[in-house]
C-alpha cells in the first residue's frame, strides 16, 4: 500500500500525506520537493525530483499551470512529466492526494489494471466555462476509474454525489495538545498558504477593527503578493511568512482566537483544526468547509461577513475560556491517529 502526493511544500495536502504515511507505515511517494519544512523522520518516503531540480519541460508546465492558477506561483507547477514518470515507479494499490497525482493511478489502471484510490481536496467539476473543460473531463476520468474516492468534508461529498460519485469523508487531523493554557494573549491568528485567491486584504481590514494583535502566519505563494499586502496593511498586521512547526505551535498556544475565511473552499482548512487542537476558538465564514466543525457559540462561530467576524472576534477576546476548552475537546476526536485508523479501515474494506 502506498500514498502519493505531488508537492512537498507548506500546505495542508502534503502535511496530510506525511502524517498518514507516518502512522499507517505506507510508503510515501513525493513527486517534487518544493521546499516544505516537514519532519520526515519515521516516514518511508521517496522523492522523485529534489528541491531546485527542473525537468526539460518544466518551463512549459509552469506556463500551462499559470493559465489556471497564476496566483499560486511557480512552486505550484503541475509536473506532467513526473506524473507520467511515476507510473513506472509506483506499484501496487496507492492513495493519490488530488486529481492530478491521480493521473498516475489512472494510467496504471489503464495499462496494468491496477486499482487505486483518490483523496479529493477540491473539485473542478463545479467550475463552469470552456477554459475548464479539460480539467473537468480529466477529473471525471480519474474519478470514474478510482476504486474509492475519499474527500475532506461533507460539503465536498454532497457536491460529488450531485455529480454521480460516491465518496467517503475523512477530515484532516491534528495532534491535540496534552494540556492547554487558559492564560491567553489578545492575539488574533490566521494561518494559511497565502495567495491572492484567499483575499488577504480582508484580514487586513478586519485587523483595523479588532481589540488585539493580528498575526497572519504561513507561506505566501508569491513574494509580490506578500510585499503588496505588507505595504498596505503592515501597520495593522504582523506577517510571519514561512514558519516552523515549533513557531506555529507557539502561536497556537498563545492566541485567543483564529479567523479564517473561505470562498467556496469546501475543505476544512488545516489551520482551523490545528488551532482547535491547542484550544483556540475559531471564527469562520459560510464559504469554508470548517463550518461543519463549529458548534455555534460553543467552540467558535460561523459568520456571514466581515462585520460579524469583527464583532465575534472582539467578543471572544473578552473571555475565551469556555470556547477554548470546547475547541480543544472537539479537536481530540480529530486526531491524526483517528484519521489514520479510519483511512486504513476504508481502504481495506474496498
Amino acid at each position: 500500500m502506498n500514498i502519493a502526493v505531488r508537492l512537498l511544500w507548506n500546505s495542508a495536502v502534503p502535511k496530510m500525506a506525511i502524517e498518514e504515511a507516518r502512522l499507517t507505515k505506507y510508503k510515501l511517494f513525493i513527486y517534487r520537493d518544493a521546499g516544505g519544512n516537514y519532519d520526515l523522520n519515521g516516514v518511508d518516503y521517496e522523492i522523485l525530483r529534489r528541491k531546485g531540480e527542473r525537468g526539460f519541460l518544466t518551463p512549459l508546465f509552469s506556463y500551462l499551470t499559470s493559465l489556471y492558477a497564476s496566483h499560486r506561483g511557480k512552486d505550484a507547477t503541475i509536473d506532467l512529466d513526473l506524473i507520467v514518470h511515476a507510473t513506472r515507479i509506483i506499484k501496487g494499490f496507492t492513495l493519490f492526494h488530488d486529481q492530478f497525482a491521480g493521473i498516475t493511478g489512472y494510467l496504471r489502471k489503464i495499462f496494468y489494471d491496477e486499482d487505486y484510490a483518490i483523496y479529493l481536496h477540491e473539485t473542478s467539476l463545479t467550475i463552469k466555462g470552456l477554459k475548464y473543460l479539460l480539467p473537468r473531463q480529466l477529473e471525471k476520468k480519474i474519478l470514474d476509474h478510482s476504486k474509492v474516492i475519499i474527500t475532506n468534508s461533507y460539503w465536498n461529498k454532497q457536491v460529488l454525489e450531485e455529480k454521480g460519485y460516491k465518496s467517503e469523508v475523512i477530515y484532516p487531523g491534528c495532534y491535540p495538545a496534552n494540556k492547554i493554557s487558559y492564560n491567553r494573549d489578545k492575539i488574533v491568528l490566521s494561518v494559511s498558504t497565502w495567495d491572492s485567491g484567499r483575499k488577504p486584504e480582508l484580514y487586513g481590514e478586519i485587523a483595523k477593527k479588532i481589540n488585539g494583535k493580528f498575526i497572519m502566519a504561513g507561506s505566501w505563494a508569491r513574494k509580490d503578493t506578500m510585499d503588496d499586502f505588507i505595504a498596505r496593511y503592515g501597520k495593522y498586521v504582523e506577517v510571519t511568512g514561512k514558519v516552523s512547526e515549533e513557531k506555529l505551535i507557539e502561536l497556537y498556544s498563545k492566541a485567543s482566537v483564529l479567523v479564517r475565511f473561505g470562498f467556496n473552499e469546501r475543505g476544512p482548512g488545516m489551520g482551523v483544526l490545528e488551532a482547535m487542537g491547542y484550544g483556540v476558538p475559531v471564527v469562520v465564514n459560510e464559504g469554508l468547509g470548517s463550518k461543519e466543525l463549529i458548534k455555534q457559540g460553543e467552540n467558535g462561530y460561523v459568520v456571514k461577513d466581515e462585520n460579524e467576524a469583527i464583532d465575534r472576534i472582539n467578543q471572544i477576546l473578552e473571555n475565551p475560556y469556555q470556547l477554548s476548552k470546547n475547541a480543544w475537546e472537539t479537536a481530540k476526536s480529530l486526531s491524526w491517529e483517528n484519521h489514520s485508523k479510519k483511512l486504513i479501515e476504508i481502504l481495506h474494506n474496498y
